[in-house]
């Protein structure tokens, strides 16, 4: 896991050494344990080291700097390459980058984990292939080598990845099926840069902080981020998961490519046994988990005390010698922290707690919004920072984490309804009145539901408070949206909707201070195929979400983490904080004068106690703004 970022000169006016230095300065975080660059033109390419780059003297490497960056003025070279290292696997030197292959056609900046690295790296040795380090970077790069771009096919894992080939000077770019890693780009009139992270394009002078004003409508009426290609910043454009992109560096054009897509419904397995289906899953999660602990450093996990988070701990613990770390978020008026300590007792793991308060979070919500790039909407997010931080300060620096299997194996109550939809009229009763185990008053929760799909409630709540002429610049869209199955509603959320704003707040988190987070079920090819051979209506049984992981778990979780049906994560008490400080986030909010903010609307509504969460929420989310354009837009 790391931090990536490259550059192609297209004018004489880019200073290419110090602008690909300040691009990875801006990624630091992402790996504090070393830095490496590569300049290159046509004819010859070149690594160069900082005063961050590890010392040593590894001449056997031909991608080993010998000179620094620093002191490079020569403007032969029109591109370039950086890297910033967290080191997970190969802690020498031989896992420095960029690395090079077969006398430097071929370099590579990555981020990420093959988890299947050895298994490719053994095949490709069956066909003549030698490797020089322990890392799975070099098995990419050689996988690239003798498959090209379908090697990623083989793939099984996370990854954000540009390769150089020399030959054919072109940029190769790569991002994972969910889009786990991150991948961003700007193609102007003076540069093409790719970057792990959008602010580093600011940081690096190559784009002013502005926001696009179709996200900003985006975010503040239909609470939705980055659903599109283009960026919350002006100018930048996201690489999509499941994508290429290929850069031509002779002709300064680009396309992109997608390899991946799910495809729910279309391969549907024969309804095996139930028992036989529940095996299965458990065997696929077990490897799953099992092959994400390879690792050089030692592997801890977030828990929230939920089946999710719960399932990964207690697998861990069946392939770890030593007692595991596990990290969790509790809060003294709420939260799962009862549930954790249980489950924590239960595979006797070092339990490790933090406990956010409104003022902590007031305090750190500046960086925060910093470390995300993007503004948020809810203070869930805080809870999850604070458990990275946890885990960094008790020297972990690989973590696993639950995210995804809502949306894989239907964990959501919005999961019901197409559930409810594809049964009979006296099934679909019988089924909404089991739910009661997870949903307080099921028939009231359908009824709602039915109508939000009619109505935007959202739209009703918050409306009033931004300006006509904001309001009709974009659509607004009603975030109800149901599909005709659970596969096709789990597609929407994972493409759409839900996974793609939860990973990208995972990976900033996470990265934030210097910690990998490995998500098995948002990255593992197989359970991601497995889950989708499945017909969605068996994920849902007896009432019961997830109903085929929690049987296939049950052997071992305790009975309190099985028999729960509740939903939270590591979940805040958000309208209880803010209104602790109410009068602060109103007052900063009426203080910014946005121009397109009915400022007597919002003053009305929050100067007397009956604002609903809906409107707390759209408050907050004004007030993240705010910090946004400080820290982005000075």
């Amino acid at each position: 896991m790391c931090g990536i970022a490259g550059l192609v000169a297209k004018h004489a006016s880019i200073d290419l050494p110090r602008t690909l230095a300040l691009l990875s300065k801006s990624l630091a975080h992402r790996g504090p344990d070393g830095e490496g660059f590569m300049l290159g033109n046509a004819h010859n390419s070149k690594p160069y080291a900082s005063d961050e780059t590890p010392k040593g003297n590894r001449t056997d490497l031909q991608y080993w700097p010998q000179a620094s960056l620093q002191n490079e003025q020569a403007t032969t070279y029109h591109f370039g390459l950086a890297h910033r290292r967290l080191a997970i696997l190969d802690l020498s030197l031989s896992g420095h980058q960029p690395l090079c292959i077969n006398e430097q056609r071929y370099w590579i900046t990555f981020n990420g984990e093959i988890y299947n690295y050895l298994e490719l790296r053994d095949e490709l040795k069956n066909k003549g292939h030698t490797f020089v380090s322990s890392t799975d970077t070099e098995v990419v790069l050689k996988a690239y080598q003798h498959w090209g771009l379908a090697c990623v096919e083989r793939f099984n894992g996370m990854w954000a990845f540009c390769i150089y080939d020399s030959i054919t000077q072109q940029f190769i770019c790569s991002r994972d099926r969910f889009g786990v890693k991150p991948f961003y780009f700007i193609n102007t009139a003076l540069c093409f840069a790719f970057a792990s992270e959008q602010k580093a394009f600011i940081k690096a002078g190559l784009i002013k902080g502005e926001m696009r004003q179709t996200a900003l409508h985006d975010y503040l009426l239909n609470n939705r981020l980055e659903q599109k290609p283009e960026n919350f910043f002006q100018d930048v454009s996201e690489l999509f998961p499941g994508q290429h992109l290929i850069y031509d560096i002779k002709l300064h054009t680009y396309q992109t490519q997608t390899y991946y897509q799910l495809k729910p419904d279309s391969t549907i397995d024969k309804a095996p046994e139930e028992s036989v289906l529940i095996k299965t899953i458990y065997d696929t999660l077990q490897t799953a988990i099992k092959i994400r602990l390879r690792s050089d450093v030692p592997v801890g996990t977030c828990l929230s005390g939920g089946l999710d988070s719960s399932s990964i701990a207690v697998i861990m613990q069946k392939f770890t010698p030593n007692r595991i770390h596990c990290f969790t978020s509790d809060f003294t008026d709420g939260g799962e922290g009862h549930y954790a300590k249980t489950l924590a007792q239960h595979i006797n793991a070092q339990h490790h707690l933090c406990y956010p308060t409104a003022t902590a979070l007031f305090n750190d919500l500046e960086t925060l919004t910093y470390a995300l790039d993007a503004p948020t909407w809810d203070t869930s997010t805080y809870a999850q920072f604070r458990v990275m931080q946890l885990a960094k300060e008790n020297g972990i620096k690989v973590v696993l984490d639950g995210q995804g299997a809502d949306e894989l194996l239907a964990g959501y109550h919005h999961h019901y309804i197409p559930y409810w939809s594809n049964l009979s009229f006296s099934n679909r009763l019988k089924a909404i009145s089991d739910a009661g185990k997870s949903i307080s008053h099921p028939f009231l929760f359908y009824l709602k539901e039915k109508y939000k799909q009619r109505l935007n409630r959202y739209e009703n709540a918050v409306g009033g408070f931004v300006k006509a002429t904001f309001k009709h610049s974009g659509i607004i869209e009603n975030s109800s949206i149901y599909k005709s199955t659970v596969n096709a509603q789990l597609q929407h959320d994972i493409e759409t909707a839900r996974l793609k704003t939860f990973l990208r707040c995972e990976d900033r988190c996470g990265m934030w201070h210097g910690v990998e987070s490995r998500t098995p079920f948002s990255d593992d090819i197989d359970l991601i195929n497995l889950a989708f051979r499945i017909d969605g209506q068996a994920k849902i049984q007896q009432g019961t979400l997830k109903y085929l992981l929690r049987e296939a778990m049950k052997p071992l979780l305790p009975a309190v983490i099985y028999n729960r049906k509740d939903k939270m994560g590591f979940s805040t008490p958000m309208q209880t904080w803010l209104l602790q400080q109410k009068e602060l986030v109103l007052q900063t909010v009426l203080d910014r004068k946005f121009d397109f903010i009915n400022a007597e609307a919002l003053q009305l509504a929050f100067k007397k106690d009956g604002a609903s969460p809906t409107q707390f929420g759209f408050l907050y989310k004004l007030y993240v703004l705010v910090l946004w354009e400080k820290v982005f837009c000075k």
